[in-house]
């Protein structure tokens, strides 16, 4: 159990690494024939980070319909059941 997380933890510290190098603040700090992939990989990551974003919002905005349509149904049926008088 402990070096699993010592395992991922280390995994985690090298794409984090990677990941830093990346960034255009590290231009002149990186080797030449590192320079596209770690950029590439920079992009990437930034990508998949606003991609995931986009797709939580997306199920936030449909839990939060769900939600609102039972607390519609429910009004409805209410409404449906009451007798108004009609003028």
């Amino acid at each position: 159990m402990v070096l699993r997380d010592w395992f991922m933890f280390r995994t985690l510290l090298a794409a984090l690494t990677v990941y830093t190098y990346g960034h255009p603040a590290f231009d002149g700090y990186r080797p030449t024939f590192l320079d596209k992939p770690l950029q590439g990989f920079h992009v990437e990551i930034n990508g998949a980070a606003r991609d995931g974003e986009r797709a939580l919002s997306v199920l936030n905005d449909a839990r939060t319909m769900r939600y609102l349509n039972k607390y519609i149904d429910s009004i409805d049926a209410q409404l449906r059941g009451a007798s108004l008088p009609i003028r």
